[in-house]
This record gives C-alpha cells, sequence and structure tokens, in this order.
C-alpha cells in the first residue's frame, strides 16, 4: 500500500529545507564579497594616492594650490596666509624681500620679467606624491609653464619638492627644493 512518510520529510518540505540552505549560503558569500569590497575601498590610499587625514585635518595639497593662486592673483595675504615666517625670510626666488607684502610685489614683477603676459594662465601644477607624518607633510609636484626666449614663447617644467607644517590646524609651506636656479627641464 502507501507508506508512510515522517513528518517534514515530504518533497515539498525538503525542497523548502535545501532553498533555506542555500538563501543561507548566499547571503554569507554576499557578506564576505562586500566585506571585502569595502576593505579594499577604504585602502583608497594604497590604490589612487589618496592620503587618509585625521578627522578636521586639512588637505595639504590645497596649502600648495592657494599658494601658486597667490602669485598668479598677486595676493600678497593668501601668500603670508600659505607660509611660515621662516620660508618668507628666506625665500630666494628674485631678490625681492618676501617677508613684506611690498617685496612680494617686487618679485612678482622680478618673475615676471621675460615671460609672457598670460604666464600664470600657463603655469600648471600636477601633484606626483603626497606623504604626511604627523604635523608634518612632504608634496612633490610636476609644474609646467611657458616662457619668452628671443622673442619665442618656450614651455619648460621641472618637479618641486614642498615640506611643509601643521599650525594652528593649517598646513604652511616651511621649506621648497624649486628656488628656480637655472635648472628647469625644457619642455
Amino acid at each position: 500500500m502507501f507508506t508512510m512518510q515522517e513528518p517534514g520529510t515530504s518533497v515539498a518540505s525538503r525542497y523548502w529545507m535545501y532553498l533555506t540552505a542555500l538563501a543561507g549560503l548566499a547571503i554569507i558569500v554576499l557578506g564576505l564579497v562586500l566585506g571585502l569590497v569595502a576593505g579594499m575601498a577604504s585602502r583608497g590610499g594604497d590604490r589612487d594616492g589618496a592620503v587618509e587625514l585625521a578627522p578636521g585635518v586639512p588637505d595639504p595639497t590645497e596649502a600648495i594650490l592657494e599658494w601658486d593662486r597667490s602669485f598668479r592673483d598677486a595676493d600678497c595675504e593668501t601668500f603670508q596666509e600659505r607660509t611660515t615666517s621662516d620660508f618668507r625670510a628666506e625665500y630666494g626666488q628674485a631678490e625681492a624681500d618676501y617677508s613684506t607684502c611690498s617685496g612680494f610685489r617686487d618679485g612678482l614683477e622680478e618673475i615676471q620679467a621675460g615671460k609672457p603676459r598670460d604666464f600664470w594662465r600657463t603655469y600648471r601644477i600636477e601633484v606626483t606624491d603626497v606623504s604626511i607624518d604627523g604635523s608634518t607633510a612632504r608634496i612633490e609636484t610636476e609644474e609646467t609653464w611657458e616662457y619668452l626666449e628671443r622673442g619665442d614663447v618656450e614651455q619648460a617644467s621641472d618637479t618641486y619638492t614642498y615640506d611643509l607644517v601643521l599650525v594652528d590646524g593649517e598646513w604652511l609651506i616651511d621649506d621648497a627644493s624649486f628656488l628656480y636656479d637655472g635648472a628647469e627641464t625644457p619642455v
């Protein structure tokens, strides 16, 4: 005759048990995959050069870009806000005394001599490396610009290194390796 099945062992019941087990396994695998993806995403500094900063610490590359804009815009206030007083006293890109705003303006005139009228429009900065160690940072850049050579517009580039210090929550340029010694590389 008919064989009696134990309760819970019907084909439908076994089917639902397998589906439940399969769904549980899928949830575990999905959790592992999402965990791995989240872990890799949190290591963005290893993947795309991003630097992880402590909460509330500004990006030091902004100090470099603002400092560069201070030259383009003839903005002495920003120049002074983005540099230490020691750096301004020793800055030697031109003969000017960069510790004062009048010296900053004199330096701009000296820098502009022999360069195209739109020199700052053609000046480009690419940040190539950033390292931070507590309250100090080192930033390397590749900088490209145009200048006039016997009436012809020429292009040059050079690699510069900026050393910054964190003072009262702001990054300030404290030293730099670009004091224009004539070693710029033509592009």
